[in-house]
């Protein structure tokens, strides 16, 4: 029993050495929130932002329809995306940003279920993401066809085959001059379903698709070409876009 005893505590020091070193690693490589990002959480004239579960933009005045979910990247505070999610509700959208376990939609992918049970008056529904939240949200709408009529790539793709799919698809993505899909995603695209529609933002960056503070994943990127602010905004208006057109 006292071998037994001493196991187990030893287990729980190695548990909490991991964690405590988890913890530090993650700290560091997480991209933080600007205060830019910050100010977009504050309700204002035309839209109203609460914070519990979810963050949840709605339109102020009139009754929205049409909503958007939205599933973050990867190790980066959900917050960061609050400013172009703030404008897309301000064009008279219900969004609903889900945050995920350990900032990783891949342990939460069907997240998306309870947001549209949540609010049953939306009858059109499309899912967007950010670079793993991108491709974890084309999981859930490969899978659930009848409930997503739309799915956004935010500067993401599908891992999963996607070329049977009938539902509207739109991908937004940083590329250099002449316009094409970042090199690394080039194996991706096969899995996109022919409808996909494809908008490049010259010179933008993958973290600026938020307003973040990089960390160490994307520190010594090279500079972006497109103003962070300016590409927050097309961003916005080619989801907006999107949206209209479902």
């Amino acid at each position: 029993m006292k071998l037994f005893a001493k196991i187990l505590a030893g287990l729980a020091v190695l548990s909490l050495a991991y964690f405590a070193y988890w913890r530090y690693d993650h700290t560091d490589r997480e991209s933080r929130v600007t205060d830019a990002a910050l100010a977009a959480l504050e309700s204002d004239a035309n839209v109203t932002v609460t914070q519990d579960d979810w963050v949840v933009f709605e339109p102020v005045g009139g009754k929205a329809t049409k909503g958007l979910i939205f599933y973050p990247g990867g190790e980066v505070d959900e917050r960061g995306y609050a400013q172009p999610l703030h404008h897309v509700a301000g064009a008279g959208y219900l969004v609903v940003m889900v945050p995920m376990p350990f900032q990783l939609a891949v342990f939460s992918i069907n997240s998306a279920t309870d947001v549209i049970a949540a609010y049953p008056e939306i009858d059109t529904w499309a899912i967007a993401g950010h670079s793993l939240g991108g491709s974890m949200a084309a999981y859930y709408a490969a899978n659930h066809p009848d409930s997503i009529n739309g799915l956004l790539f935010w500067d993401a793709y599908a891992a999963n085959d996607m070329t049977a799919s009938e539902q509207a698809v739109r991908m937004i993505h940083r590329s250099d001059e002449n316009g094409e899909p970042p090199a690394g995603y080039a194996p991706y695209l096969a899995n996109h379903p022919q409808q996909t529609d494809y908008v490049p933002l010259v010179g933008g960056s993958h973290l600026n698709f938020g307003n973040f503070i990089a960390g160490r994943m994307y520190r010594d990127a090279p500079a972006a070409e497109l103003d962070g602010d300016v590409q927050r905004a097309k961003v916005a208006v080619a989801t907006i876009e999107f949206m209209n057109s479902l």
